[in-house]
């Protein structure tokens, strides 16, 4: 397949936001532009701001997919995509980054040493292989992201803004790296902003996009003479790029309109018409002689497919699609990912003392409020208090954190996934897994402190039934935050995670006072209630299977046997393995719910 990237006639319409429910209008950001980007150059994606650089990007990598239409010629299995923000796993070395990169992406045989040892040295990143990423500057973070994908050795980068954020001297050492990138057989797209005359003169090949539309296509020492045919004279000792820029950006229409019809959209290249060698980082005289070259040419002299041609190029690409195309298998990827994740989670200190802090601290105040109140026959509504506590501690702690972390993490999936470091599938099993041994420990210590100081019984069969109740609703709890946080931003999240809480936590302690009145189709309501069905059954495993008789001061007291209690909430007769069963039930819905907000934000 071609190391070249060729486009021609792609149009590129995203949904315009409007106030109107009914409104339903259309933006056009790219509007059916031709072009091509040679293996070994350097080229770059120029214009003013809106002018559809990162679209005509997104579109060429396959990033974005939606809205998009042309034809595109690319080898997408030989491609990467490094966005404009360099994530990287957090609490990795270098070296452990380029490690886990190359247990994914290299097959089984391949000496990973050797590989890391080149790549960081041709980078200039060796001295720097035990420092974590957040402690590199931006052209280092910069260098890593190529050099994590160089692993893999892919033939075409595709490079959204690389020098944004730089000074002026780094971007240009960063183009200049990846000019020598280039020259190493590889396909090197990137978009630029305004580029220095420095900068400007070290790509081998510009594409200039206006209003959606290819207004020059060519080498950036043949833009002057370019603009100067069509009686646009770039000023002496002035920046060509930021003259073409000002250009359209300060059009009319007029201009713009000139320069693609020039350049037909893109689908001419502008060259000169000798074989005059230009010094480097000067430009053409004005009257240098030049033409224009037809861009694309496979496109033109590929032919029609008859429809029994295309149904056969649809099954072939279906049948890839369905195929493991990555270097290692799927259990290698789970194994490589779980890891990592266990060594993250353990290296982040932090949070694991404030977390320990948190269930000590709160399993110490709820076991002093309650202290040796679990045998008082007379507190029956104190006794309510404490389970529904209970619930709501862990309900609230294991959803509001995935919520407010979460959402970090989806952006370095999206990004690994696309460029095929691993899987979905994997990476979803690996995340559920790691998260359990630490939320196990920590609530069992929460349940410990609030069991023991609350004087409930000392049976280690009630204890069980106790504990699996309260993990089983924080794996619920955190499946919904987990969920939420893979749907929604960490702003938007914060505010539908509490919308979505209050309602269950309405839902939870409505009743109890007057159970004997609820009407039937209530109870099913509630038990839409996650929280209520973690109440219920902690109650159940508290005063139920033939709790003793409570003890009581008075002569008669009405809740001193369980089972009155349990009758005056009318769940004498529910079963504690049921309302476990809708808990699990819940697990696998909202753990769903996460695995298909994934896939659509990796697929989006």
């Amino acid at each position: 397949m071609s190391k070249d990237v060729e486009f021609q006639d792609v149009v590129y319409t995203v949904k315009e936001n409007s106030h109107s429910v009914t409104d339903s209008k259309k933006k056009c950001l790219l509007q059916g532009v031709s072009g091509v980007f040679k293996n070994g150059q350097l080229s770059a994606i120029m214009g003013p701001s809106g002018a559809g650089k990162s679209s005509l990007l997104n579109a060429l990598s396959g990033l974005r997919t939606s809205g998009v239409s042309g034809n595109i010629i690319r080898n997408r299995k030989s491609s990467c995509f490094l966005t404009q923000e360099d994530y990287h796993q957090p609490y990795l070395s270098v070296i452990e980054l380029m490690q886990m990169a190359c247990n994914l992406k290299l097959k089984p045989g391949v000496d990973h040493e050797s590989v890391i040892d080149d790549i960081l040295k041709n980078l200039n990143l060796n001295h720097r292989r035990r420092n974590f990423a957040n402690q590199l500057s931006g052209g280092e973070r910069r260098r890593l992201s190529i050099a994590l994908e160089l692993v893999a050795n892919p033939t075409i980068f595709f490079l959204d803004e690389p020098t944004s954020g730089l000074d002026e001297v780094t971007a240009a050492q960063c183009v200049r790296l990846l000019k020598n990138l280039a020259k190493q057989n590889k396909t090197v797209v990137c978009t630029i902003h305004q580029p220095s005359a420095t900068t400007f003169a070290l790509f081998d090949h510009i594409f200039v996009l206006a209003r959606g539309q290819c207004v020059y296509q060519g080498g950036p020492t043949v833009l002057v003479p370019f603009l100067s045919k069509i009686h646009l004279k770039c000023p002496t000792h002035y920046n060509p790029s930021d003259y073409i820029i000002e250009l359209c950006d300060g059009d009319d229409g007029t201009i713009v309109s000139a320069l693609s019809r020039e350049t037909q959209n893109g689908k001419l290249v502008c060259c000169l018409d000798t074989a005059t060698e230009i010094p480097i980082n000067q430009m053409c005289p004005v009257d240098a002689p030049i033409n224009m070259k037809n861009a694309v040419t496979s496109m033109f002299l590929e032919k029609r497919k008859s429809k029994s041609g295309a149904l056969l190029e649809k099954m072939k690409a279906l049948t890839k699609f369905m195929q493991n195309d990555h270097a290692v298998s799927g259990f290698r990827q789970f194994s490589v990912l779980f890891a990592i994740m266990m060594l993250k989670i353990w290296r982040n200190k932090s949070v694991l003392l404030i977390q320990l802090f948190h269930h000590v601290f709160c399993g110490v105040i709820f076991g002093m409020i309650f202290f040796k109140a679990a045998n008082d026959g007379e507190r029956m509504f104190d006794h309510l208090k404490f389970c529904i506590g209970i619930i709501f501690f862990l309900a609230y702690t294991q959803i509001i954190v995935p919520i407010l972390a979460y959402p970090s993490e989806v952006k370095l999936l999206k990004k690994e996934c696309f460029n095929r470091w691993y899987n979905l599938l994997p990476y979803y099993t690996a995340l559920t897994l790691s998260r359990i041994p630490f939320q196990i420990l920590f609530n069992l210590i929460f349940l410990a402190l609030t069991y023991g100081m609350s004087g409930l019984p000392v049976e280690y069969f009630r204890f069980g039934l106790y504990a699996v109740v309260g993990l089983i609703v924080s794996f619920v709890a955190e499946g919904m935050g987990l969920a939420i946080g893979a749907t929604f931003s960490i702003t938007n999240g914060s505010v539908v995670g509490p919308l979505l809480i209050a309602p269950l936590l309405g839902l939870a302690i409505y009743g109890f006072d007057f159970a004997a009145d609820i009407p039937i189709v209530m109870y099913a309501i509630m038990k839409l209630s996650f929280v209520r069905v973690g109440v219920v059954s902690l109650v159940l495993s508290v005063f139920g299977y033939d709790r003793a008789q409570l003890e009581c001061s008075d002569v008669y007291c009405h809740f001193d046997d369980p089972k009155v209690l349990l009758r005056f909430l009318r769940i004498e007769k529910v079963y504690l393995w049921n309302e476990i069963a809708f808990l699990v039930m819940y697990i696998v819905v909202f753990r769903t719910i996460l695995y298909l907000s994934l896939k659509r934000r990796i697929l989006s």
